[in-house]
């Protein structure tokens, strides 16, 4: 390891000597990625020199050299099992500056959302938000993507973080920002069986579902009959009436449950398209205020969702 590398260098240093500051850490990092310090200097607003120096005293420190010099600067073995550690620490350095920082924006933002985000998550995200912007006030609506974007058109909302279809009703439009794309399927109850040559009841979302009509164009396409069976805005009422058994329903991947079983009742014909989540951001407002909370959003939200395709 790094450290019993250095006791048995000619500058052996000890525990207490090898004291790493972050910015060294980050000059060593834009260094190698850059293979040169002239780059790297740019990059961190600072003078050759000053980076050379970092890097020297970061060397002095460990008691290995950790760059071989030449025109283009690589990391030594030494110096790539520090990088290791070295990001890291960045990231938990920069993740904690980032939490603890206050921002003097200020103002108020209606947001809108689906509820199919998971109401605790997005609760979580705008939470950490006003703590960084403690000026500004968050006004924070939760209905179907339908209903948001409705009420985004209408302008009273600034922020809406919806789910779309391609083709659909409610867009997608240019100004779109895509988060993430997964499938619908067509789910039952576990214990639940159906006759395909009677009307199947339908369990949907009511009015403002972004795919309300998809379902019912898809199972004409197959030639299904069907009937209103359920109806909730609500997402949990949703599942409950699938895994109880009171009919069909059409579900993204995130919110099928370990009580329903994923199937096609007419075969392709049934097929039912991808659901979209996008952040849109009205024109209107503050726009630095907008632009800083739909990037927090972006982030985290795609973060939690990694996997997901």
């Amino acid at each position: 390891m790094l450290r019993q590398m250095a006791q048995t260098s000619g500058t052996a240093a000890t525990t207490l000597d090898m004291k790493l500051d972050v910015e060294s850490l980050r000059a060593l990092r834009l260094v190698v990625d850059t293979g040169g310090f002239t780059e790297a200097a740019g990059l961190l607003g600072l003078t050759q020199s000053a980076v050379s120096w970092k890097i020297k005293r970061l060397e002095e420190r460990v008691g290995v050299g950790l760059v071989k010099r030449g025109q283009v600067v690589e990391a030594t073995p030494d110096g790539e099992d520090l990088l290791g550690y070295a990001d890291r620490m960045l990231a938990a350095h920069d993740e904690a500056v980032k939490h603890l920082s206050r921002s003097e924006l200020s103002g108020i933002v209606r947001i809108g959302s689906n509820e199919d985000l998971d109401t605790r998550n997005v609760s979580e995200i705008l939470a950490r938000f006003s703590r960084a912007y403690p000026n500004v006030r968050l006004d924070i609506r939760m209905q179907l993507s339908g209903v948001v974007c409705e009420w985004f058109d209408a302008g009273d909302v600034d922020l809406a973080v919806v789910q779309i279809i391609d083709g659909g009703p409610y867009g997608p439009t240019p100004d779109d920002i895509a988060l993430w794309t997964e499938p619908l399927r067509w789910v039952h109850g576990r214990r639940a069986t159906f006759d395909l040559a009677e009307p199947l009841p339908l369990i949907t979302f009511g009015e403002g579902c972004a795919y309300g009509d998809d379902m019912i164009e898809a199972l004409g396409r197959a030639g299904l009959r069907w009937h209103h069976a359920f109806a909730s805005m609500s997402l949990a009422g949703v599942q409950s009436a699938v895994a109880e058994g009171l009919g069909v329903a059409a579900l993204n991947d995130r919110n099928i449950t370990a009580e329903m079983v994923v199937f096609e009742p007419g075969g392709r014909a049934s097929a039912l398209p991808d659901v979209s989540y996008v952040i849109r951001t009205a024109r209107h407002g503050d726009q630095e205020l907008l632009g800083a909370l739909r990037s927090e959003l972006r982030h985290a939200l795609t973060e939690r969702t990694r996997g997901i395709s």
